[in-house]
Parts: structure tokens; C-alpha cells; sequence
């Protein structure tokens, strides 16, 4: 078996008004501007509780995902796989 490691770093050109957070889900996040919280992994996480133990998701408006993908400046993915 071999894992398979991802590095993903984007630059984005974001409203000033978010914010980087540290969820109480032990995460960072980003607080919108209209109080939800979004995770960025190889899909971003919505939630709107402020709580641990919070139920994210992907789900969010088509014009929401197309603002964020056209925030997008610059995208680097490097993957490679690495055995035990």
C-alpha cells in the first residue's frame, strides 16, 4: 500500500472584511462577511455554528463557488506518493 500525499496552495484575492479564525473544531477558517465559517481543503466547508462539533459542508450556492474559484490567483498542487 502507498499513501498518496497532496499539497495544495492556492493565492486568492479576498474580501477584506474575512477573517482567519480558529474554529473550536480545532480547525483554521475563514469568517465570511455574512457570519459563516468556510474551511478550505481540496473543497471548501461551510458551517454557520460558531460551536465544536459543528456539522460542515460543501454545500453552497453556485454563485458563492464561482465567486470563490474567480478569487482564485494562482494554484500550485504537487502530489507525489511515498511507500512504507
Amino acid at each position: 500500500m502507498k499513501k498518496l500525499l497532496v499539497n495544495v496552495q492556492l493565492e486568492m484575492d479576498v474580501p477584506d472584511a474575512w477573517d482567519l479564525v480558529e474554529h473550536p473544531d480545532d480547525v483554521q477558517a475563514i469568517k465570511l462577511e455574512d457570519g459563516r465559517f468556510m474551511y478550505m481543503s481540496f473543497l471548501p466547508m461551510f458551517t454557520e455554528d460558531p460551536k465544536a462539533g459543528a456539522e460542515w459542508s460543501s454545500e453552497c450556492t453556485e454563485e458563492l463557488s464561482d465567486e470563490i474559484l474567480d478569487m482564485v490567483a494562482d494554484e500550485e498542487v504537487l502530489m507525489k506518493f511515498e511507500t512504507e
